[in-house]
């Protein structure tokens, strides 16, 4: 008797087993044993310029070293960032992502998400930089003209 109530009983649980695993599926749980990674400094490439105006936007370009990253899938290809201390969600496509930033007041730019960091100081020119040697220029070119 023992035995055949031990049978029932394991024929119960291993068939129970099967119908929670087709349940999950179903009900769209995400999958446990899957590990997703943390973004990390060596994830991420950032390029900026090299030449930068005070008075322009500046097309700064994030990219992902592995555009499969965990993290990208499972966030369907949208991160959260700290820029500057202010929040900013990018769209990845294919591993990468661009944003529009204009360094008027602030030469830093300092980018945070997760585990990963950067931050950098660029030298960002401004317009009176490019004026007065123009302007030096054409007052040179004129005082030429009027002295013939």
């Amino acid at each position: 008797m023992k035995k055949i109530f031990f049978a029932i009983i394991f024929f119960c649980s291993f068939f129970s087993g099967f119908s929670k695993e087709g349940q999950d599926q179903e009900s769209g749980i995400v999958d446990n044993s899957i590990v997703i990674a943390r973004i990390t400094n060596d994830d991420i490439e950032v390029s900026i310029p090299s030449f930068i105006l005070t008075f322009q936007e500046v097309d700064i370009k994030l990219k992902f070293f592995n555009p499969n990253h965990t993290k990208l899938l499972l966030n369907k290809g949208k991160i959260n960032f700290i820029m500057n201390g202010e929040d900013l969600q990018l769209n990845f496509v294919n591993g990468e992502a661009n944003f529009k930033h204009k360094f008027d007041s602030s030469k830093q730019l300092t980018i945070l998400t997760e585990d990963f960091s950067f931050k950098t100081s660029v030298t960002a020119y401004p317009l009176w930089a490019f004026l007065v040697p123009l302007g030096f220029i054409v007052l040179w070119v004129i005082r030429r003209m009027i002295k013939k």
